[in-house]
């Protein structure tokens, strides 16, 4: 981004100084994520809510994107996510994850069958 700044129609110290900025931004927000706390996942295979650090969560999902695995939820109204890299979470862990994930998801309940 301060190279996309640098390049706009903005006089060179207003470039500068925002594309500044915004790399520190960039950084700030890096190492915010890099040192937050890690996070206990509870999958259960019953009809139990998903558990993350002992709290039920609601609409666990997951998503690829490409070599990275998404977990995302919903708590207390808030959404929440993990972003799992591929030297974190080996490939028959992010495996396992998705198998249970997708379990989870699935209704148990009777299917609604039309009168």
């Amino acid at each position: 981004m301060p190279w996309a700044l640098w390049a706009t129609d903005l006089p060179a110290p207003w470039g500068l100084g925002l594309g500044v900025v915004a790399m520190a931004g960039t950084w700030w927000e890096a190492w915010r994520y890099a040192h937050r706390p890690g996070c206990v996942f509870l999958i259960p295979v019953d009809d139990a809510p998903a558990q993350v650090d002992d709290a039920p969560v609601e609409e666990l999902q997951m998503r690829r994107r490409g070599p990275l695995v998404q977990l995302a939820w919903r708590h207390e109204g808030r959404r929440h996510w993990r972003l799992f890299w591929p030297d974190t979470l080996p490939q028959g862990q992010a495996r396992e994850l998705r198998l249970a994930v997708r379990a989870h998801c699935i209704s148990r309940s009777p299917p609604a069958v039309a009168p």
